[in-house]
């Protein structure tokens, strides 16, 4: 009695398919030889992954998955290829290629839900450069200047990438920033920042993302300038002659989650500059501003064309405006009142509850750790402070006068005594000492003047 038998041999555990493998009928008595040559291939992918993950290992039809979700595993895989290697936990994913390309090799990698860019500094040195870490090993950024479009690796990058110009629904014209995370923190005098897309552990929301202890996905700045009625829009004068009560209660006025810009949505700026650009000479690497021995403000909208919307105009630098990732002349121009920060003989104040808003006052605001000094002129910052309470992302200065344009902070601030409100980024003639940290410390509460205006921010629900 004959019996057909059918034949396979897989490839996949690393040996090679017998040409062979047709159906054949057996035949009492009969024998039936059959040759194949075999093969043996095996290289190894050790996997770093998010415990809990579901991991797999893929190559055209063949995929092996993990059999535990540790955080930790070894693929043994049979091919010459590309590899993929995906980490998936519900929504979250992270995948990347491994080349293999030879028996006994060994490659690790590692997957991350979370992405983490950072950069470090020795805050005593004179240099105002910082040193990339982590994801932003690697990566560059340099500005837009005339018509010749710079470019940034971190327009691939959350929340860079989420940086976008939008029209809401007052018809202001403003710059939406996705909800981040940071750490700042110093280890002897190298200070570090890092800012993460998702939580991570050591990092903290924000604050722009948690006024008032309510947490919101993103937050909107004013594309330009507040000029009159209120409004962030191009081809307008900016607004001036008001005190930082009057532009505070019209901001207000526009409805709930408008306010006027505070030290969270200036903190969060100087973060996402610092961290794309590595230096804290901004005027240098993105551009001077409107600042060089002008005489009037400059109408907004003077960096619309600037390709990618980060660098500056044809022009003389000095002479144009500025603009980083939509947000314009965030020095240069005109001051910008600042809210949240109070200043009382050295000592400053700051809150984050917009409802608490108010001048020449501590009630409601925190005390920070470290003070400044009374007497500032014009003079060259060297060193921000960095609270040791609950405020690690307020920079302000700390020590000053032994700087200069091109070292430590790059930028200048002056101060009084007495209770005295915030003034950010400098004005049209300021030259030099306009810049991201450039802080004025030195006007009352009553100043109003026609180089004195603000910007608006929207937090929504």
């Amino acid at each position: 009695i004959g019996h057909t038998y059918h034949i396979e041999y897989g490839a996949e555990d690393g040996y090679s398919k017998p040409e062979n493998t047709e159906p054949k009928v057996s035949v009492a008595g009969a024998v039936t030889e059959y040759e194949a040559t075999y093969y043996y291939f095996t290289a190894t992918i050790d996997v770093t992954y998010p415990a809990g993950a579901t991991l797999t290992c893929s190559l055209d039809s063949t995929t092996y998955t993990a059999t535990t979700t540790t955080g930790t595993y070894q693929f043994q895989v049979h091919k010459v290829g590309t590899w993929t290697v995906k980490a998936t936990n519900g929504s979250e994913s992270e995948s990347k290629q491994v080349v293999i390309t030879s028996d006994g090799q060994s490659e690790s990698v590692e997957l991350s839900f979370v992405k983490i860019y950072g950069i470090s500094r020795d805050i005593t040195a004179s240099s105002p450069a910082w040193a990339r870490t982590d994801m932003a090993v690697g990566m560059t950024a340099t500005a837009s200047v005339g018509t010749s479009a710079g470019s940034s690796d971190f327009d691939n990058a959350m929340p860079w990438k989420g940086m976008v110009r939008e029209t809401v629904s007052t018809n202001d014209v403003m710059v939406k920033i996705p909800k981040f995370y940071y750490r700042r923190y110093r280890e002897g005098n190298i200070e570090h920042i890092q800012i993460a897309d998702k939580p991570a552990a050591g990092f903290s929301v924000h604050p722009l993302f948690n006024h008032g202890g309510v947490e919101s996905e993103c937050a909107y700045v004013g594309a330009y300038k507040t000029s009159s009625n209120n409004k962030s829009v191009t081809g307008a004068s900016p607004q001036a002659s008001q005190t930082r009560a009057q532009f505070r209660t019209n901001a207000k006025a526009k409805g709930a989650g408008w306010s006027l810009i505070d030290i969270a949505a200036v903190s969060a700026i100087q973060m996402l500059m610092l961290v794309e650009f590595a230096n804290n000479n901004m005027q240098s690497v993105i551009g001077r501003g409107y600042c060089d021995g002008n005489s009037a403000s400059l109408k907004t909208g003077s960096c619309d064309s600037v390709p990618n919307l980060t660098g500056r105009p044809s022009g003389t630098d000095g002479k144009t405006g500025v603009v980083y990732r939509g947000i314009e002349d965030f020095w240069g121009n005109i001051w910008e009142w600042v809210d949240g920060v109070n200043w009382n003989g050295g000592t400053y104040y700051v809150c984050n509850d917009p409802s608490k808003y108010a001048d020449d006052t501590a009630t409601g605001y925190t005390q920070l750790s470290y003070t400044g000094a009374t007497s500032w002129s014009q003079s060259y910052i060297t060193e921000e402070g960095l609270d040791t309470g609950a405020n690690p992302h307020v920079m302000l200065p700390k020590a000053a006068g032994s700087g200069s344009e091109s070292t430590f902070m790059c930028d200048a601030c002056w101060s009084s005594t007495g209770w005295r409100v915030f003034l950010h980024g400098g004005p049209w003639l300021d030259g030099s000492r306009c810049g991201l940290f450039t802080a004025s410390l030195n006007y009352s509460s009553s100043n109003s003047h026609a180089y004195l205006g603000s910007r608006l921010l929207y937090i929504p629900s």
